[in-house]
């Protein structure tokens, strides 16, 4: 049974409601705790700082953070092949790692002993879940970290999991029908197929269903989709934000009025030129420090843009917003949850010599993200039909999402073209 109010209330009421003195001094304490801790155990950290020619005890406050470099997901991926697994960013031994999570491009992650950060489960709780909630987690549990991390958390708020990770919308649909599931987790699409899939069985979504919640993430959630969802289920859905890597930066509550960012984290906007915070209401890019002491990150940039606002919430949150995710500083490219790296489509396409250019080509049809690989070859007689059924293979495979491939005439690929083009449209 569900106990508390789905629309008040807080996870943890003192640091969600605590003044903006308090909490930067709170999360002042916290970043030079990690900053030395890190320096003592992370190599890579300690070569970043050293290579900044910067002590660890220099970094007092968050302001101070300005001083240190960004590290990208380049710098993971480019450590991690010099140094396998983890490049040297890691904090604990390996005998103190419950697991190794695989992230795509055969990048690794370690994984907490035992999982105690809160931030997923106060954006839960502001979502609406409660003690007693039977929450279906459809993000996938194979190789990524973040439906463990979900899983986790909803433990911490008394709820009961089903942890069905992702795909087969009909099972999903019986499962939820069956076991009276009352919150979704999962991306908003999938959501949406199970409505479809749930509709062609012969189900009345509001009558047979007993969806209360939805904690929706990993892509963009247009508000006509929200609408349509919440009507038909007749439940609430909002929306969160986070990489794996950093964990949860930013979660809606009930008044819609931008993502706050979670205790426990410190988030700037950075001008991505300069990696000099922006003035407020200003856009720039995502750059968080978490406090992660097996997988420590100081000032790591999402490549993510958005914009800041600390005016006050209905809600009674003090916590500063993120009003919006306004796109990308590169080319990379969220699609069906998933991000694309133009090194990874390089590398890729560099396995197949009959390929002379390509471009991804990414679009949405209904409420579904599209991803087309635009191929022109090097020889035009060759058998077309094998190398397409070869190269969507891998594709799957490398990249974990579906891509259409496309043979192009010579000419139509510009030389100077983008990697990735996304040609999605946003409300």
């Amino acid at each position: 049974m569900v106990t508390g109010d789905r629309s008040s209330g807080y996870f943890n009421e003192k640091r969600e409601t605590m003044p903006q003195e308090e909490r930067r001094n709170y999360l002042n304490g916290k970043l030079r705790e990690i900053v030395q801790y890190a320096y003592n155990h992370s190599r890579a950290v300690r070569e970043k700082l050293e290579g900044a020619k910067i002590k660890p005890q220099e970094i007092k406050t968050i302001d101070d953070l300005q001083r240190l470099p960004i590290i990208t997901k380049f710098d993971l991926v480019e450590m991690q092949k010099a140094d396998l697994p983890f490049g040297g960013f890691e904090g604990v031994p390996l005998n103190k790692m419950r697991r190794i999570y695989i992230l795509p491009g055969l990048i690794y992650e370690p994984g907490e002993w035992e999982y105690g950060d809160t931030r997923w489960a106060e954006a839960l709780y502001a979502c609406g879940f409660r003690p007693g909630d039977i929450a279906q987690n459809t993000f996938n549990y194979q190789m990524w970290p973040f439906a463990f991390m979900l899983d986790d958390s909803l433990k911490m708020l008394g709820c009961t999991t089903v942890p069905t990770g992702v795909g087969n919308a009909q099972m999903q649909v019986k499962i939820m029908h069956q076991l009276k599931v009352t919150g979704y987790v999962g991306t908003p699409s999938f959501l949406m197929n199970i409505a479809e899939r749930a509709g062609t069985m012969g189900f009345d979504l509001r009558k047979d269903f007993s969806l209360r919640v939805g904690f929706v993430g990993a892509e963009m959630l247009p508000e006509s989709l929200r609408e349509r969802l919440e009507g038909d289920f007749e439940m609430t859905i909002r929306q969160c934000y986070g990489t794996v890597d950093v964990g949860c930066l930013g979660y809606e509550c009930i008044e819609k009025q931008g993502m706050h960012v979670p205790d426990n984290v410190i988030v700037e906007l950075v001008d991505p030129d300069t990696s000099k915070r922006v003035p407020n209401g200003s856009p720039g890019e995502i750059v968080a420090t978490n406090f992660n002491r097996t997988f420590p990150m100081i000032r790591y940039g999402t490549g993510d843009l958005s914009l800041i606002s600390e005016e006050p919430c209905p809600c009674g949150r003090t916590s500063i917003r993120l009003m919006k995710i306004l796109g990308r500083t590169d080319q990379v490219t969220k699609v069906r949850g998933t991000f694309i790296h133009p090194w990874q489509t390089d590398e890729l396409m560099a396995k197949y010599p009959e390929v002379d250019k390509y471009q991804v080509v990414v679009t949405r049809r209904g409420y579904v993200d599209e991803m087309t690989f635009l191929v022109e070859l090097a020889d035009e007689s060759v058998d077309r039909a094998p190398l397409k059924r070869r190269l969507e293979k891998d594709i799957q495979e490398a990249l974990n999402v579906k891509g259409e491939v496309e043979f192009v005439r010579r000419g139509v690929i510009f030389d100077k073209h983008k990697k990735i083009e996304d040609k999605r449209r946003w409300e």
